[in-house]
């Protein structure tokens, strides 16, 4: 028998969620902020993790965790990061300094154990009305109008699962990816490493992430926190049946590590399979793979994760908008297209960071170290670098080749690209109301609707007063709108023209236009919003324009943005005044 997953009183249908790890947790987050119900299915038993897997939380996934009130929860949890430093035959080749990135509210890395992440966010979830149930996906019928799943509990019952909607967040080894018929698709050799979590008594770095490259083999450390480290030892001849002793730890450290330090007894260790898979696609027709279930790849610049938490808010505005009727249901298609891409550039980078390190022959080493310790001198390492590292360089540029998508010499925005701005749905437990990233520091966006930002350019003269009423006249009620003309770090991104800038609700740019009221209607049109019929040319009522001038800039109180979380507010016929 078909069971319908209930309907809630304003009937809507849950989203199935299948997977219950940091991916479909954060989705799940997503979706019940926007009022969007979830039920999610995870087929590991609580408390049955034997190791701490993923352990690096990145600026950028820290950005997005803000949306549903989980970064300062980890941030408070995990051991601060502040650098990713590289040695070659222990001598220094250069650092990229998390530290000095100047566009986030979090400019450094974390080190947590994932089941400690996943406590984090399984907490958002329940407060937004969540739980995790507990079953094996044993059965996906996706021939029909709507997808049927079948699940088996505990005790042997099954159950047969209809929804709108499914998403496999379910990991490498994914049922539904398998069930759906999805290829998994890869090229290269695996590199195999032995990891594992324990003590080292020494002088090591307890805020910097260590590769430690030789002739002989590479070396990882990432710092917990309290003298407790993660090690990677590269191990390409593993073919030993027992997991990696703490002895050979020990070895492969006093030969390749800058510093002596005396490893522990080690919590767990194991031998880690670095593969680079890439499913045939994210989507078919209802069912959607998210994280794990959709690429795999080294561990190198520890990404995967990360990558998957991307995926989570990539696909839960968009679901979330489709089922609230106010985003086309097309917008789904450019979740395959965006993040499959993300994804393939993720195994490129970290395929490379991976083959560099294991490097042996003299020359290959030799040009290697050269090129970095260049980098390094020139500013080139931290300018790409850190960027790359914390995913803030991740676009969505119309692209036909991955070289589309690399960041340029200039720091001109494009479509597509991330741009510093922030959103929350709604302040976070023990947050004050109306919170957001950065404390004022960068432009608030909407959480569940594009965002109209307006800059003027080189000055706000009285052509740009005008300019800005009419978009304000053309843009429908429910949408935000924020005047960014006062915020000096806009500049080398937007150049010196006035520009109307469409951001979407992960702060990616969906256009970049002249400010022009049929350049704005077009450009809400190719994102795919549902818009009324067109207005006359009288005052349309919606959001407050907030402006911030130069007194802002020079440490005035700005005046207070719209809270997309709170009621709407009627935007002003003169937005000039909004400021007064």
């Amino acid at each position: 028998m078909t069971i319908p997953l209930r309907e809630t009183p304003d009937d809507k249908r849950p989203v199935l969620i299948v997977g219950g790890g940091p991916v479909g947790l954060v989705l799940g987050c997503e979706l019940l902020s926007q009022g969007v119900p979830v039920r999610i299915i995870d087929g590991t038993p609580p408390g049955s993790a034997l190791h701490s897997r993923a352990i690096v939380v990145w600026p950028r996934s820290l950005e997005l965790l803000s949306r549903v009130g989980a970064a300062e929860p980890l941030a408070e949890a995990g051991n601060r990061l502040d650098a990713v430093s590289y040695y070659s035959q222990k001598r220094p080749l250069g650092s990229v300094e998390m530290s000095r990135l100047k566009d986030t509210p979090y400019p450094f890395g974390l080190v947590i154990p994932q089941d400690r992440t996943e406590d984090v966010v399984r907490d958002r979830l329940v407060a937004l009305g969540g739980k995790v149930e507990h079953g094996e996906v044993t059965g996906l019928d996706n021939s029909g109008g709507r997808p049927v799943v079948e699940v088996t509990w505990a005790g042997g019952r099954t159950e047969q699962i209809e929804s709108d909607w499914v998403i496999g967040a379910d990991g490498a080894h994914s049922s539904i990816r398998r069930l759906a018929g999805i290829a998994f698709l890869g090229s290269g050799e695996d590199v195999l490493f032995a990891i594992g979590d324990g003590p080292i008594d020494g002088d090591l770095h307890h805020h910097e992430l260590l590769y430690c490259y030789t002739r002989g083999g590479a070396l990882g450390f990432a710092p917990f926190g309290g003298g407790l480290f993660r090690l990677a030892v590269s191990v390409p001849g593993w073919t030993e049946g027992h997991p990696p002793p703490r002895a050979l730890f020990q070895r492969v450290m006093d030969e390749r590590a800058p510093r002596r330090g005396l490893i522990g007894p080690l919590n767990w260790t194991t031998i880690f399979r670095a593969r680079r898979r890439v499913a045939e696609t994210l989507r078919d027709g209802r069912v959607f793979l998210a994280g794990d279930a959709g690429h795999i790849f080294s561990a190198a610049g520890a990404q995967g994760m990360n990558t998957g938490i991307q995926d989570a808010v990539n696909l839960g505005w968009k679901l979330a908008g489709v089922i609230r009727g106010t985003l086309e249901p097309g917008i789904l298609d450019s979740y395959d297209s965006e993040r499959r891409t993300a994804a393939e550039r993720v195994v490129l980078t970290t395929a490379k960071q991976t083959s560099w390190g294991l490097f042996h022959r003299r020359k290959d080493v030799a040009v290697r170290d050269t090129l970095v310790r260049v980098a390094r001198r020139t500013g080139a390492l931290q300018r790409f670098g850190a960027p790359l590292m914390a995913q803030h360089d991740v676009t969505y540029r119309p692209a036909e080749t991955l070289w589309d998508t690399l960041p340029s010499l200039t720091r001109q925005a494009r479509v597509g690209d991330r741009l510093p701005v922030f959103s929350r749905h709604g302040p976070a437990e023990g947050a004050a109301a109306g919170a957001t990233p950065g404390g004022g520091r960068w432009p608030t966006i909407d959480p569940e609707l594009p965002t109209l930002l307006m800059w003027a350019g080189e000055r706000q003269h009285d052509a740009w007063v005008r300019q800005r009423a009419a978009l304000l006249e053309t843009l429908p009620a429910e949408f935000a709108a924020v005047d960014i003309s006062g915020w000096p770090g806009f500049r080398p991104l937007l150049g010196k023209q006035p520009r109307a800038v469409l951001v979407r609700p992960d702060g990616h740019i969906a256009s970049l236009t002249a400010p022009e009221p049929t350049e704005l209607r077009i450009a809400l049109r190719r994102a795919r919003v549902v818009l009324p019929a067109p207005l006359p040319g009288a005052s349309v009522g919606g959001e407050t324009v907030t402006e911030m001038g130069a007194s802002a800039a020079a440490g005035a109180p700005a005046p207070q943005q719209a809270t997309p979380s709170a009621p709407k507010k009627a935007r002003p016929a003169t937005p000039e005044k909004a400021a007064s």
